[in-house]
């Protein structure tokens, strides 16, 4: 085999391999969001204190699972985490601190990572229409149903996003524009029986 043959063979795996890795990634990223809703989950359903049940105490209050968020037209489910570091934002959806608590009155801030290799995450927020249902269940249980009242494209530390409301909100946002603004939608409580709480 000549050596052009050889150099050639060994650009296209290269190929291959740079465009396999970050789908891989993903996936990883992906079964890992899996296990926090499931260990989130069957704590909600099961509350007896095994040796399994423990770890996955463990691992929930190690990773500071707080909720799950849910926008089913866009097929977004994700855990939600306390804080918006790195590697808070690199396992799921992010609780801004200092902002409202899920499922509570106040404006409740989350945010997402926009085309990360850990996760699709807040990638196709921007997609969302008015209207959009989005559920939000706290770590106690309670689950709590919005419809996406508002939405808008702002800069980035915009008073806008987090600013403090006597109602119950929640504020979802992501990066827009290739990072430089922020895609944000303000949902508000759907009332039983329909409507929109005010």
């Amino acid at each position: 085999m000549s050596n052009n043959k050889k150099t050639g063979i060994m650009m296209i795996c290269m190929g291959i391999a740079l465009v396999a890795i970050p789908f891989y990634l993903r996936m990883q990223d992906n079964q890992q969001s899996k296990v926090y809703m499931e260990a989130f989950e069957e704590e909600k359903q099961d509350e007896k204190t095994t040796e399994s049940q423990k770890k996955k105490d463990a691992l929930l209050l190690e990773e500071s699972v707080i909720g799950i968020v849910e926008i089913p037209s866009l097929n977004i489910r994700y855990s939600i985490f306390e804080g918006t570091g790195n590697d808070v934002l690199n396992a799921g959806i992010g609780h801004m601190t200092n902002t409202g608590s899920l499922c509570e009155k106040g404006n409740c801030v989350l945010a997402g990572h926009n085309g990360s290799r850990h996760g699709a995450f807040f990638t196709s927020l921007c997609n969302v229409k008015l209207g959009a249902k989005v559920y939000v269940t706290n770590k106690d249980g309670v689950t709590h149903e919005y419809e996406v009242k508002e939405m808008k494209t702002v800069k980035p530390y915009d008073g806008w996003v987090t600013e403090d409301t006597d109602t119950e909100v929640v504020t979802l946002f992501t990066c827009a524009d290739r990072g430089t603004n922020r895609f944000v939608c303000k949902c508000v409580p759907v009332r039983e029986g329909g409507g929109v709480q005010e």
